[in-house]
């Protein structure tokens, strides 16, 4: 009887478990672009919204934001929310994901510096 047990443990533990996907549901280049851009209309929002305190995200532009981004990129919200379910599981693949978009900052955050000085000669 304990026997019929440990394997009826068993079986129902290995059924039960739902598999994992093995790729991300939006490849990681893919999704590096997005968050990049869902950054940059998160600092935009704060802006536009309140130029003198720029402490508060304006809600009602950024779900316009966040629409008019995943639009651009082909993906639907349901869609992103799994991939960022998948990211979140796997670690390392997120992290590589924020390290994309930190080196995509930086260079944008550059050429902004090169842009100013230009205008300032």
């Amino acid at each position: 009887m304990k026997k019929f047990i440990a394997i009826l443990s068993i079986v129902v533990f290995a059924v039960s478990c739902k598999p994992t996907e093995e790729t991300a549901p939006i490849p990681r280049d893919k999704m590096t672009e997005i968050v990049t851009d869902i950054h940059l209309a998160e600092t935009y929002s704060t802006m536009v919204w309140d130029s003198s305190r720029m402490v508060n995200k304006h809600p009602d532009s950024l779900a316009s934001f966040y629409h008019t981004i995943l639009e651009h990129h082909s993906v639907s919200i349901d869609s992103f929310n799994h991939s960022l379910e998948w990211y979140s599981a796997h670690t390392t693949e997120l992290d590589s994901v924020y390290n994309s978009v930190i080196s995509n900052l930086s260079t944008l955050e550059g050429l902004q510096s090169v842009g100013r000085k230009s205008e300032d000669d």
